[in-house]
């Protein structure tokens, strides 16, 4: 039962996830899978990314969530990616980063 619900939990975070992405990087491609695994801490994105012929797998290999007062955070620790390049730009850029959750996504978390 408690592994029923972890699983819908993950889920609707990634449903949420996916259309988050998908508004925000639209001009760089479109998310087509996501994968959340909150007992891992753990995010994985299949990508499509315009002018490429097969997508692109990208995990958020780590991140952490913080609470600061009323407000949720969450804290991206490390990337891979099956194009290295983009794994090591993301990693230089995004690491360690804090960024703010969406009322709507911190309430299932």
């Amino acid at each position: 039962m408690l592994s029923k619900l972890k699983g819908m939990k993950d889920g609707a975070i990634a449903l949420f996830l996916k259309s988050f992405v998908n508004e925000r990087l639209s001009k760089f491609g479109e998310v087509q899978e996501c994968q959340v695994d909150t007992a891992n801490s753990r995010v994985q994105l299949r990508v499509m990314l315009k002018g490429e012929k097969e997508p692109i797998d990208l995990a958020v290999e780590r991140y952490e969530l913080e609470r600061v007062g009323d407000e949720r955070f969450i804290r991206l620790k490390s990337f891979s990616c099956t194009r290295e390049w983009i794994g090591v730009a993301l990693n230089h850029r995004l690491a360690d980063k804090q960024f703010k959750l969406p009322a709507a996504v911190a309430g299932l978390l």
